[in-house]
């Protein structure tokens, strides 16, 4: 598995050295009293041609200027000089989010741009992807933009009038609130038209739907980016200018260099626990009755969604879901924890073996999520977290201990590889969460906000839950120590929500 990871870490590093990439570099901008020092990384054009436009994007909620970075390389290779941005609380600006903030920060940081001569209405797009795309939509009333492209957009308050040139991206599986404002929006604009004419007067309008395709990959859907492009052309008047073919190695390159790393950690495990000195000892610990578990896991975040409505005890962490994530897992996890306590090897807390095993386990999640951190940051997504993100580290892997600690004492030991236990303990796992998020969803309908980014994020929460689960079955099969596994995923788990949740 070392070597198949080697492999796939070089030929990503290849991928990535095939396309040249556009100049870029790293800027911070004034964005006013909302974000007076926004990050904002700044791709310039093809070519020696000069500049067709500028391209202004905007990510999502919980999102950064590196997931974007692919959609936006795309523009360069157009000949558009692109910003990246960095909205409060998000990556490496430092600003607390809010909505408000965040709709002020971008609407100083047009008029800032606009003010030095960087950028001009009339050859300016504005694109933005959830959250982003919302916002760009409300940037009408501030920044009427010679077009503008919305990708999935989050529902708005509707801006007084509807931005002029604009391009709406709808997957065919979206959120339904979104699905529902993209038909509303539809509606208030028109029949849809598209015509050099249509652009030269700033009212040309199209509705696109991709089929097949969820909320974020048309962010890297080459069909999605070609019509992006041509509409940012058309938009500026650039309409000689081809639409370059697509080019996602670099892209491409990345995420072969993350799976290689990931195929790497069994290898590192066997590498650590033999510095530490650890046999591995046979694993007293017994299974709970999977039905049992779900009705306790169940009970758990009902309990836990009714005790949030009136204290949350991570508030203080000022993270935006990440305290309401962090403290529902602590309030659901103790009672958890207690009770399934039981289950674990007799004394599993106390044997100086555990003591090292759990010691070893500590330095192997830091060392994975740094590594994990170093290459996205590097390619990816901003998930190397900043000294404040790090602060929140230790409280919020403390909180989601005791729930990752039952759920280890509810499995019981790790079955042997390639059995049909060992495949469906991360499934049982997963149903277990899925209990959990039962009762959050409750909340949520019930009008709790603060767990709307911890629903919205289901899905890619449940990727990284599997993978985590992945990892503390391998720890806890090489080391027989539930308390080893679960301060493991512990770690990792609050190093991802440290490091993209954003900050308030």
């Amino acid at each position: 598995m070392f070597f198949v990871g080697v492999v796939f870490l070089a030929w990503g590093l290849v991928r990535l050295g095939q396309a040249p990439r556009q100049p870029a570099r790293d800027v911070l901008l004034d964005g006013g009293r909302a974000c007076p020092t926004a990050p904002v990384r700044i791709l310039e054009p093809a070519g020696s041609a000069p500049a067709a436009g500028s391209v202004v994007v905007f990510h999502g909620l919980s999102a950064n200027r590196l997931i974007m970075l692919p959609l936006g390389e795309q523009f360069a290779a157009a000949g558009f000089r692109v910003y990246l941005v960095d909205s409060p609380g998000h990556g490496v600006n430092p600003a607390p989010f809010s909505f408000a903030a965040n709709e002020a920060c971008a609407a100083g940081l047009l008029e800032r741009l606009e003010h030095t001569g960087e950028i001009t209405r009339g050859k300016t797009v504005l694109l933005g992807h959830s959250m982003g795309g919302g916002l760009v939509l409300r940037l009408a009333d501030y920044f009427p933009a010679a077009g503008t492209i919305s990708l999935s957009g989050a529902p708005i308050v509707r801006p007084h009038r509807l931005p002029e040139n604009l391009l709406l991206i709808a997957p065919q599986f979206d959120i339904p609130d979104i699905l529902v404002q993209e038909r509303e929006l539809s509606a208030a604009a028109g029949p849809e038209r598209d015509s050099r004419e249509d652009f030269r007067q700033a009212r040309a309008f199209r509705l696109l739907r991709f089929p097949w395709q969820t909320h974020t990959s048309p962010i890297f859907s080459a069909p999605a980016t070609r019509a992006m492009v041509r509409w940012a052309l058309e938009s500026v008047g650039a309409t000689t200018r081809p639409v370059p073919p697509m080019d996602y190695r670099p892209f491409r390159g990345a995420l072969l260099g993350l799976a290689g790393i990931l195929l790497m950690f069994p290898a590192a495990l066997e590498v650590f626990a033999r510095l530490a000195g650890l046999a591995a000892p046979t694993d007293g610990s017994r299974a709970a009755h999977p039905v049992a578990a779900l009705l306790a896991w169940l009970a758990a975040g009902i309990f836990s969604a009714m005790v949030l409505v009136f204290w949350m005890p991570l508030a203080r962490i000022h993270l935006f879901g990440g305290d309401y994530l962090g403290s529902f897992l602590l309030v659901a996890g103790l009672p958890l924890a207690l009770a399934f306590a039981g289950n674990t090897a007799r004394g599993a807390l106390r044997p100086s073996a555990s003591v090292t095993a759990m010691l070893m386990s500590t330095i192997l999640a830091l060392a994975t999520a740094a590594a994990i951190g170093a290459w996205s940051n590097w390619q990816l997504a901003e998930l190397w977290p900043s000294a404040a993100r790090l602060a929140r580290l230790p409280l919020l892997a403390g909180a989601m201990l005791p729930a990752s600690f039952a759920e280890e004492a509810a499995l019981g030991p790790a079955p042997p590889l390639f059995t049909v236990k060992q495949a469906g303990r991360p499934i049982l796992a997963l149903a277990l969460r899925g209990m959990l998020l039962l009762g959050m969803l409750g909340a949520f309908e019930s009008g709790v906000g603060a767990a709307l980014l911890p629903v919205i994020f289901t899905l890619p929460l449940a990727g990284l839950s599997f993978g985590v689960r992945l990892g503390m079955d391998l720890v806890r099969r090489r080391t027989s120590s539930a308390a080893a596994a679960a301060l493991f995923g512990a770690i990792l788990n609050a190093w991802f929500v440290a490091a993209a949740f954003p900050l308030a």
